[in-house]
């Protein structure tokens, strides 16, 4: 799931150019069921099922949990 609306007044808001930009580099895998916030995503990052992307991916890397964090190095 790709969540762009970050709901800054408390309820959707329906004007795109308020809403964030998320950009997933080369060779991305995303597992199942993961929630990606408008972030950017490193090229060779690894999401873990389930994970809540929260904050920039800016290495390459295995990320899980919530909020995914780097359990280790590709």
């Amino acid at each position: 799931m790709f969540a762009n609306d970050s709901f800054k007044e408390g309820k959707p808001n329906a004007n795109p150019d308020s809403w964030g930009w998320t950009k997933i580099g080369d060779n991305v895998t995303i597992g199942s069921n993961a929630t990606v916030l408008s972030v950017n995503i490193y090229d060779g990052a690894v999401i873990g099922a389930g994970s809540i992307v929260t904050k920039n991916i800016t290495e390459e890397g295995i990320y899980a949990g919530n909020p995914a964090r780097k359990s280790r190095r590709l």
